[in-house]
């Protein structure tokens, strides 16, 4: 092997960041935002399990333990009528050179700033709300920001954050209490754009949502971070994210949600599954497996 050669593999190895597809009348584009590198699977996905409950998963999924990858997946939806952006990633917040990733994916998806229409949010975190302004202005210049009432209404009140959270709050009256009046607030059953529907997924945050999209003859459901992990979340629904703000809430909301999914046979896409992030939801034992998506969304 050569010294040029050496040196190329030393360097970080590409890897695909944008995925898209026709979804009955609409064009879907998922684009890998970042990901994070942690050593920590027990106790990030289940702070309720033991580590050996984890790392005995973990093998026989063949991942490593107690290392892990934890992606950060946006999600863009083409109507024919609107360009929605869904939870557009950390922006200026980002906490690695490894994440903030979400213009570039844009660009390579063939769109600029000026053509989202919605910016819809699931929640506050940091890696949902960071890019949906810089330096008190709009990324998305021409965009309406969507947001669910409870959700907004907790931090803004930001009374009882824990200590995990208050990096959050402060990054949220950074970034969207200014916006404020320039907002649209929706409940769990409002009808986003024709088509594009919130559910309730509380705890994860106070006002967490899910969206389910209906197209043509076609529905699928965002996850967002109802699912933080792609087994271990799936696999036991009641064990607990260290990153839910309650816990116990996330909980019912994420097996009723994956229930949901399971029942109506429907495509999930979720903004934390590894990259591309689309597959569907099986029953398995007392919980649920993840099934990755291969060539289905491809074909005609």
């Amino acid at each position: 092997m050569g010294r040029g050669q050496a040196k190329q593999m030393d360097q970080q190895v590409n890897r695909p960041t944008i995925y898209q597809f026709k979804f009955g009348e609409c064009v879907i584009t998922n684009i890998l935002e970042g990901y994070l590198h942690r050593d920590d699977l027990h106790p990030f996905v289940a702070t309720n399990a033991v580590a050996s409950e984890i790392e005995d998963l973990a093998r026989e999924y063949q991942l490593p333990f107690p290392a892990l990858e934890h992606n950060f997946v946006a999600t863009i939806i083409q109507t024919p009528e609107k360009l929605i952006v869904i939870d557009p990633g950390f922006g200026g917040a980002a906490p690695a050179p490894t994440t903030g990733w979400f213009e570039r994916g844009l660009t390579e998806a063939g769109y600029v700033l000026g053509d989202v229409d919605v910016v819809l949010i699931s929640h506050c975190h940091p890696d949902h709300i960071g890019n949906v302004a810089q330096n008190g202005k709009l990324t998305f210049p021409n965009a309406q920001v969507v947001i669910g009432r409870i959700e907004f209404d907790y931090w803004k009140r930001g009374e009882g954050v824990s200590k995990m959270r208050e990096p959050t709050l402060a990054l949220f009256q950074k970034v969207l209490l200014p916006l404020e009046d320039q907002m649209r607030f929706i409940e769990p059953d409002d009808e986003i754009v024709p088509g594009l529907t919130a559910v309730n997924a509380y705890g994860h945050s106070a006002g967490h949502l899910v969206f389910k999209l209906s197209t043509g003859d076609k529905e699928l459901i965002l996850l967002n971070d109802a699912t933080p992990h792609y087994v271990a979340s799936f696999a036991n629904p009641d064990w607990h994210f260290v990153m839910d703000d309650d816990a116990e809430m996330a909980a019912i909301s994420r097996r009723r949600v994956l229930e949901m999914a399971t029942i109506e046979n429907l495509p999930v896409i979720g903004f934390h599954i590894p990259f591309p992030a689309i597959g569907y939801v099986e029953r398995r034992g007392g919980g649920y497996e993840f099934r990755p998506a291969t060539y289905q969304f491809n074909l005609p």
